[in-house]
């Protein structure tokens, strides 16, 4: 097997804590840690070679012209406190690797991060949901140790309860358990229609707890900076997505009152059905409590819940989250 790490130094660490990131929605987890990895001055330890893990699934093209594949990176950076601290151990990974390596994948990370004797491992993730976009994003905590509990009440951090993290930076805090490892996974929110572009802000608010729990202490202002410049890129975005929620609640208004001035049982208007569909294709995509229930109220609305029974339970087998 050729993922052998590439160590560039042989530094002793003393009681390290491991910081890992992939890229995921809303740029938060490589946002976060790629700027404590900076702001601490962490230096490059070594790189995991990527064939056994990863495959070219595309191409790219510069000029005109389809260029060789490249494969990603996946670096391991140290970080010495110089003090009683504990010091620290990153890994940043440029992309997930192929399906059905990825518990493999993690196991090897964990595998190299043990052999510095970890201490405790974390990951940051982001956390969809119906928040508005100028609002503070709250941070949740996801710990794979009951005792764990305990310490996070101390910061302001919410809990998951019950749901699901796709992706490594989700999977490598299992992974972790299954080997006897410690591990947290804070998910900073994020508003839905910002999963594919970058939402910084809810990496400052992941940053404020995970330097207090780790005991160290950065200068957050240049990324705050930046949060405030994308808020005011995705402003437009948030503006006009406000105004088509707001016609979809005058329809839904008008489709509440035709129904009680006599629509049969199940004359059940097409924007009602499209609406459906909608909320269907969120309760997929976040795979939230709160989404699954607020399209059974819309079912309900319409008599419309055993026609979709079975579509409906499909959403707690299949339950997705986030990375």
């Amino acid at each position: 097997m050729s993922s052998q790490i590439q160590l560039l130094e042989k530094p002793k660490l003393k009681r390290p804590y491991f910081v890992a990131a992939w890229p995921g929605m809303g740029s938060v987890a490589m946002t976060a840690v790629e700027y404590l990895r900076d702001q601490l001055g962490a230096k490059l330890l070594g790189e995991l070679p990527p064939e056994d893990f990863f495959t070219p699934t595309g191409a790219s093209v510069s000029k005109q012209i389809i260029q060789a594949p490249e494969l990603p990176t996946n670096k391991f950076y140290y970080y010495q406190s110089g003090s009683n601290k504990h010091d620290i151990l990153f890994f940043m990974g440029s992309v997930q690797p192929i399906p059905h390596k990825e518990h493999e994948f993690s196991e090897k990370i964990l595998q190299i991060a043990q052999s510095f004797d970890v201490q405790m491992v974390f990951t940051t993730a982001a956390a969809p949901t119906d928040m508005y976009f100028k609002d503070t994003p709250r941070v949740f905590a996801a710990p794979n140790d009951g005792n764990l509990i305990k310490t996070l009440m101390e910061y302001k951090v919410h809990f998951m309860g019950n749901g699901n993290i796709a992706g490594l930076n989700g999977l490598l805090i299992a992974v972790a358990r299954e080997m006897g490892l410690k591990g947290i996974c804070l998910l900073g929110e994020i508003p839905f229609f910002t999963a594919q572009v970058e939402f910084p802000q809810a990496s400052v608010q992941i940053l404020q707890i995970l330097t207090q729990i780790l005991d160290l202490e950065i200068d957050l202002v240049d990324l705050e900076l930046y949060a405030g410049e994308k808020e005011k890129e995705i402003e437009p975005l948030a503006r006009l997505l406000m105004k088509e929620n707001q016609k979809e609640d005058e329809e839904e208004k008008e489709e509440v009152e035709e129904r009680h001035v006599g629509h049969a049982e199940h004359d059940v208007p097409r924007s009602a059905r499209v609406r459906i569909e909608k909320l269907f294709r969120q309760a997929e995509f976040d795979g939230s409590y709160k989404s699954k229930m607020k399209l059974k109220e819309e079912l309900d609305k319409w008599d419309l819940f055993e026609d979709y029974l079975d579509r409906f339970l499909d959403l707690f087998k299949k339950g997705k989250g986030e990375s």
